[in-house]
């Protein structure tokens, strides 16, 4: 059992999914997205950087999270995701 959900908005989940399917090796996205998810559900603040007004940042390479942490409903909210250079 996960200690945090992990859920994607409608921005977020469809930039992923640009992502995927613009990738040339749809796995390393595959893999990327899926790490990210174990490390935000088990310990979002674990290796992730706190930009501002309860923002933070975590790279799975080759992609970028930003996120929300909602403490009382243990809820991790990605708002954004974007492929960086690999």
């Amino acid at each position: 059992m996960n200690p945090y959900s992990v859920v994607y908005l409608a921005d977020a989940e469809a930039e992923l999914i640009a992502i995927w399917e613009a990738a040339s090796d749809r796995t390393l996205i595959a893999e990327a997205a899926n790490r990210a998810d174990r490390i935000l559900a088990s310990l979002p603040q674990s290796g992730s950087v706190y930009l501002s007004e309860q923002l933070w940042r975590l790279e799975v390479a080759p992609l970028r999270f930003y996120f929300t942490i909602r403490e009382e409903d243990r809820l991790v909210e990605m708002s954004n995701v974007i492929r960086i250079a690999e």
